[in-house]
């Protein structure tokens, strides 16, 4: 998956889920046969004779889809997906066939244990039960794991190195509480844990970097979108002005950032404004200033394009709360794609200008994650995304 990402971004989306799909089929067909093999080798060294072990299936196209799309923007936790999904299908595969044995099983940590398989290892050997399925699929599987579940069929074998004692105490220290392990865990960790999120970050920038020159096939694909307080008439609109707009950067800007102020009310728009491969400052243009300082609250829509495919930035979410006319804001890359942010009626600025500032604090020096995180809870402020 990263040499795919490395290779060809991660914007066209079509493209990325058949990839995606094409590796968790692979790899996850080969998953549940070496599943199926550990588990047959197992019952052989206990004398147990049992029915071959039944590999389970990988994911359906459709919750491929799903993964693909909640992670798009971070490449580090889309390839995480992948290998979830893959590493799943094993555990399917294992949890499946113990219930139809009547084995037992327990959750054995490897590597640096999160606190939530801390807690599922400290329940020790238990009875195959399908309170560990959830949706037909093993459900303790996350991004990252190495964590794994063992089968047993006689209560006098173990596994080297798994002691539920061990992590019960560590849980019992805690007094339970999943999320005072988790504080405890990130205080010994966080050097480690903000490395990974620098890497993240830097791996999406330079994915996301790479000048993509706009082509008539582009201009061509970019869609009609609709959010809240448009009328389809209003959605054309839009639409022909994201054409124009690529067109212009194509023909005029060497495909670099290009930018223009749409009135939602009557149809009318400025001029485009030019600026670079990276940033525009829509404030350069008399004409824009004026808008934006003139117009009614909420009245306003700013357009422009990011030519290496990037998200909203935070200088973009800056621009979007601190001008009250602005009422959404758009991305359509050079490949033709669109995003949205839009302020709803229940919006605050001061409640999202200080919900900002907390994203950006919490996110350690990760720009793009305070973004992601200020817009996935937009819905306490005002702002909608799509």
């Amino acid at each position: 998956m990263a040499e795919y990402i490395e290779t060809h971004g991660t914007d066209d989306t079509a493209n990325l889920i058949a990839y995606a799909q094409a590796l968790v089929q692979k790899y996850g067909e080969g998953s549940a046969e070496l599943a199926c093999q550990m588990y047959d080798a197992t019952a052989e060294a206990s004398g147990v004779s049992l029915p071959p072990a039944e590999p389970a299936a990988p994911a359906d196209y459709r919750e491929t889809a799903g993964m693909v799309r909640d992670t798009q923007q971070s490449p580090l936790r889309l390839q995480g997906g992948v290998s979830r999904l893959v590493k799943r299908v094993a555990a399917d595969t294992t949890l499946k066939n113990a219930l139809r044995d009547e084995a037992e099983w327990a959750w054995v940590p490897h590597g640096d244990t999160c606190p939530f398989c801390i807690t599922l290892a400290s329940r020790g050997w238990e009875l195959a039960s399908a309170k560990a399925l959830k949706g037909d699929h093993a459900q303790h599987i996350h991004e990252h794991c190495n964590c794994e579940y063992a089968i047993r069929f006689d209560s006098s074998t173990t596994v080297a190195g798994y002691d539920p004692d061990k992590y019960l105490e560590q849980y019992e220290k805690a007094d339970g509480d999943i999320n005072a392990m988790r504080r405890e865990h990130y205080a010994r960790h966080k050097d480690g844990i903000n490395a990974q999120k620098r890497a993240a970050y830097q791996l999406r920038q330079k994915n996301r970097g790479k000048k993509v020159f706009v082509t008539d096939v582009a201009i061509d694909k970019v869609p009609k979108i609709k959010f809240k307080g448009i009328n389809d008439e209003t959605a054309g609109l839009v639409q022909k002005v994201h054409k124009e707009l690529l067109r212009f950067a194509k023909e005029q800007n060497d495909s670099n950032e290009v930018a223009c102020l749409l009135n939602l009310k009557n149809g009318n728009r400025t001029e485009f404004i030019k600026g670079d491969q990276t940033s525009i400052d829509i404030l350069s243009s008399a004409e824009c200033y004026h808008w934006l300082r003139a117009m009614p609250e909420k009245s306003v829509m700013l357009l422009h394009n990011h030519p290496g495919q990037s998200y909203f930035s935070d200088r973009d979410i800056i621009v979007f709360l601190e001008n009250e006319s602005i009422e959404a804001m758009s991305i359509v890359t050079n490949q033709g794609k669109i995003w949205t942010i839009q302020k709803n009626d229940s919006y605050t600025f001061e409640k999202a200008k200080e919900a900002f500032k907390k994203s950006i604090t919490t996110s350690n020096g990760s720009y793009s994650d305070a973004v992601d995180e200020f817009l996935k809870n937009g819905y306490n402020y005002g702002v909608e995304r799509s």
